[in-house]
């Protein structure tokens, strides 16, 4: 039976556009781990606490290398660390609570769903691949399609320039302070989660907070009929 002319269906977003690490997939222990295995290699380590601020960011080895004086050229590190991390997605990516259940209810729900990560495509490719999600989304953008990385609204302009929507009319799932301000910028509404390793880090001003996604209902994101 059609439904009556009158009732419509009202969504709050147009689309929805996740981060990936610490959203979708546990990434940050695989990269914390990797960045103290090569400074390992110098004699040096990086505590959780100092590696906070350059979560989320894309100059993170730039940034290390200027801020801890670290000796070695930037080649080094950016030679050496894709293939060590391609590695740690492929084996040992694990999904973060909720985050494969609630991606799957917003695809059957026909809401448009997207990444912006800014971590490399290969990456993206098989930390998605290994929760399961490597088909769930219509578009996914990561750093190795914009030049500018989070804080910079780059990665976001673009995710909703190829999902066809504005981005005041996506919401941005985030979890560190770097993509909440990226999204911001973008003029999205962002709303955070929260990770073993953003617990106590001071966020931007998102719009909501989570602890995971399983404390999101969806009904606040695609709207109910009116």
């Amino acid at each position: 039976m059609a439904p009556p002319p009158w009732r419509i269906n009202l969504s709050a977003f147009a689309a929805v556009v996740f981060d990936m690490d610490g959203v979708l997939v546990d990434g940050e222990p695989l990269h914390f781990r990797a960045v103290n295995g090569l400074l390992g290699e110098e004699g040096r380590s990086i505590s959780l606490e100092q590696y906070k601020p350059y979560m989320g960011t894309k100059s993170g080895w730039q940034d290390l290398i200027r801020d801890f004086g670290l000796s070695r050229p930037y080649e080094h590190y950016a030679s050496r660390y894709p293939g060590i991390l391609l590695e740690r997605y492929r084996d040992e990516a694990e999904a973060l609570p909720g985050a494969v259940q609630f991606v799957r209810k917003l695809r059957d729900a026909g809401m448009p769903i997207a990444v912006a990560s800014s971590s490399i495509s290969p990456w993206v490719e098989a930390a998605l691949a290994r929760i399961g999600l490597g088909d769930a989304f219509d578009i996914t953008v990561t750093g190795s399609d914009v030049t500018a990385g989070k804080p910079d609204p780059a990665i976001y302009l673009l995710a909703a320039k190829r999902i066809g929507f504005a981005p005041g009319d996506c919401l941005a799932i985030e979890d560190a302070p770097a993509g909440i301000e990226s999204a911001h910028a973008a003029g999205m509404t962002c709303w955070a989660v929260r990770t073993e390793y953003t617990r106590g880090l001071a966020l931007p001003n998102p719009d909501r907070e989570f602890d995971t996604l399983n404390d999101i209902s969806i009904d606040d994101v695609i709207g109910v009929a009116a």
